[in-house]
């Protein structure tokens, strides 16, 4: 058995040619671009509500007239989707406290803002001071929504455009899935899909190979969220949303054994605005691999997954509205095992079910929001080279009271109530079972020329396990300076108590852990460069310390407290649009420096730099998209005198389009192809990913 080692540098390989390839690709495209002229009606709509001094105005309802299609902003007034429009479709526009209006699509996609004008019955009357630069959120450093010529883009691309993260599998479609950020472990990031938190209690972790690539529509990251309780979310928040899709049948067909199907209903029933999917993917999962000079087969790769999901969202008033999202999905897998000690007959059965319910209603001085949602999974593993039969089942019920309140111009409150009861019942951990009640307050203070001052006070308690006090500030300040339009510094605390595995793992479980605690700061800066599009920086350090790290002890894995660690990080992400050519590109580059205090070295799978670019260009009824991404190489275990390495990759993907519209409806024909160089490469030593892969899709849509 070889393993590529190295003694540590603290300098990791520059990036390939192959990302100095693909920004060539980026400057020069546009040229082509300017000179193409297109008339489709295939759009993505993304864009943002506010009010007339730019401030974020939440949960505003977007009503489609002719396509029939309901949107609600989310809380940062973001709202996106994608889709083929009716001609001259017209957007119904209403929130309470605002007046109505009523904006042609066209106007939407051009101008990627809505501004709503203050009820003059219901409010105040305000000086308006319009400023054009200052209607971006610093919140939020990258988002994706699905387009119509992306049928067959995978999570693993989509979440690509968040800089700084890194995606980890055990190899093959079967393999499970889960993200980190900044080089922290993956129990560090919150994953919410629709809200609801669909992170294990088991082992802290999202496992992302259980979402279907066609459920999810669009994603958000939030570095750090002061709104957030502070349990859990050291690296931020990866937000996943269903998204409103129009009835559909999709179909799909790809190399190692790929098969695939979904049906997609949209109806407005009763007053509710109602849409059912369901679906199944199978792959055969066995593709070839060359290690240490020897070629082999992977076997023992296959995936069936069959899921259905319901959503339904209902405008009880203009006040007050409704919804709800329950998904479950099935999946039956191979466990491949490791390159050199492969597993041709191991087996698992895992079940994800997840039920999330919003009751909302809005105020003219604020609005209020009570979420009610449900975890539950099973996973049964069987090996029986090791003689192993083993079976987890979980339970987790959270419920949660957010309200927002406006006292005058100058003074916001935010306030938070939640409650959480997890349960496990297995055959590693035994059973067991933990309360969680949390709460926080967040005032928010606008002086001078609305400057932003937040600091937060939160609070945890479980009984007989911890009790946790912690601060937040944060401070935002718009600024017209050139190109430099926002600023803003935070400074918080987060923690992490430690899952079911790592305290009652048999054998290796450490009742004796104590909870994960980190500070973390945030510096951010906004510049808009107009048709050259936005600059967002970020730099961010986080100092943890009784960071939970799993290590091999004699015989078996074990997990404990690192006294001490640090990650830094520089990112820099581009955003560049042009409307008028159907065109639009996007950049990121992270320089990431982590450091175990203990052992003075960087922390495991943690890489020194991560990037990502891509287009996509529509013209007439084409869609073109290119994506490359890049990780560099990270250690997967420590060793004397060298440490054991997994070598950088830089991976290209893409996908090309065409749609035809008629009177019965759409149809796309979507070929894309993940891995294009053939690249191989391992995201966990010992699991090496496929090589190049196509998929062609068939999707007709009404």
């Amino acid at each position: 058995m070889r393993l590529r080692i190295r003694t540590h540098s603290k300098v990791s390989p520059n990036l390939r040619r192959g990302f100095f390839y693909a920004l060539s690709t980026i400057v020069l495209f546009p040229s082509l671009v300017f000179s193409t002229e297109s008339n489709s009606n295939n759009l993505f709509l993304q864009g943002q509500t506010l009010d007339l001094n730019g401030q974020i105005i939440p949960y505003v309802s977007l009503i489609f007239q002719e396509s029939e299609v309901f949107l609600l902003s989310d809380e940062y007034g973001h709202f996106s989707y994608s889709s083929t429009f009716a001609e001259n479709d017209s957007v119904f526009i209403q929130r309470i406290g605002y007046k109505t209006k009523m904006l042609l699509v066209d106007d939407i996609f051009h101008s990627r803002t809505i501004h709503l004008t203050p009820d003059i019955l219901m409010m105040e009357a305000v000086e308006v001071e319009a400023d054009a630069k200052s209607n971006q959120n610093l919140a939020v450093l990258g988002q994706h929504t699905k387009t119509q010529g992306s049928v067959a883009i995978n999570h693993k691309n989509m979440l690509a455009r968040i800089p700084g993260i890194s995606i980890k599998s055990y190899g093959g479609p079967a393999g499970i899935s889960t993200l980190s950020m900044d080089g922290g472990p993956s129990s560090h990031t919150l994953v919410l899909v629709n809200g609801i938190d669909i992170s294990s209690a088991q082992n802290g972790e999202a496992d992302l190979s259980q979402l279907p690539l066609p459920f999810i529509e669009s994603m958000s990251y939030i570095p750090y969220d002061i709104t957030q309780s502070g349990d859990g979310g050291i690296d931020g928040v990866v937000k996943l949303e269903t998204g409103a899709q129009r009835t559909h049948l999709n179909l799909s067909q790809g190399s190692f054994g790929h098969r695939a199907f979904d049906i997609y209903l949209n109806k407005q029933i009763s007053g509710f605005w109602t849409s059912f999917q369901l679906g199944q993917r199978r792959e055969d999962g066995n593709y070839p691999v060359i290690w240490d000079g020897n070629q082999s087969r992977r076997e023992n790769n296959q995936l069936d997954q069959q899921f259905a999901a319901i959503t339904l969202r209902k405008m009880i008033r203009s006040d007050l509205y409704w919804q709800l999202t329950a998904m479950s999905s099935r999946q039956s897998r191979g466990v491949a095992g490791l390159l050199w000690s492969p597993d041709t007959i191991s087996h698992r059965n895992d079940q994800l079910t997840l039920l999330g319910s919003s009751l909302g209603w809005i105020r003219h001085n604020g609005s209020s929001h009570l979420h009610f949602a449900v975890r539950n999974s099973e996973e049964k593993y069987v090996n029986p080279y090791l003689n192993v039969r083993s079976d987890h089942r979980l339970q987790g019920y959270y419920i949660n009271l957010k309200d927002e309140q406006h006292f005058g111009k100058r003074l916001e409150l935010n306030s938070d109530v939640r409650y959480n009861l997890d349960k496990i019942t297995s055959s590693s951990t035994s059973n067991h079972s933990r309360n969680t009640y949390s709460g926080s307050l967040a005032p928010t203070l606008l002086i001078l020329k609305n400057i932003r001052v937040t600091p937060t006070l939160k609070f945890h308690y479980s009984p007989q396990l911890y009790k946790e006090f912690l601060n937040d500030f944060q401070i935002q300040i718009p600024l017209q300076w050139g190109p430099l339009t926002q600023v803003a510094w935070s400074q918080g605390e987060v923690f992490k108590y430690p899952s079911f595995n790592d305290q009652f793992w048999e054998p290796g479980g450490n009742p004796d852990l104590r909870p994960e605690e980190t500070k973390v700061t945030t510096l951010q800066s906004l510049f808009d460069f107009g048709y050259f599009g936005s600059l967002h920086l970020q730099w961010q350090k986080k100092a943890s310390n009784n960071l939970i790290q799993w290590m091999p002890v004699l015989s078996y894995w074990q997990p404990g407290n690192v006294q001490s660690a640090t990650r830094e990080s520089r990112k820099a992400l581009w955003q560049f649009d042009l409307p008028g050519h159907h065109f639009s590109t996007f950049a990121h580059y992270s320089i990431i420096q982590t450091l175990d205090h203990e052992r003075n070295l960087p922390l495991r799978y943690a890489p020194e730099q991560t990037s990502a670019l891509g287009f996509t260009w529509t013209p007439s009824q084409l869609e073109i998209n290119m994506q490359y991404n890049f990780v560099s190489d990270r250690i997967s275990m420590y060793g004397y005198p060298e440490d054991v390495i997994i070598d950088a990759a830089g991976l290209w993907s893409g996908s090309i389009s065409h749609t035809w519209n008629s009177k019965l409806g759409h149809l796309t024909l979507v070929i894309a192809a993940d891995n294009l160089e053939d690249t191989y490469y391992e995201t966990i030593k010992g699991y090496p990913e496929p090589g190049r892969s196509y998929r062609i899709s068939t999707k007709f849509s009404q």
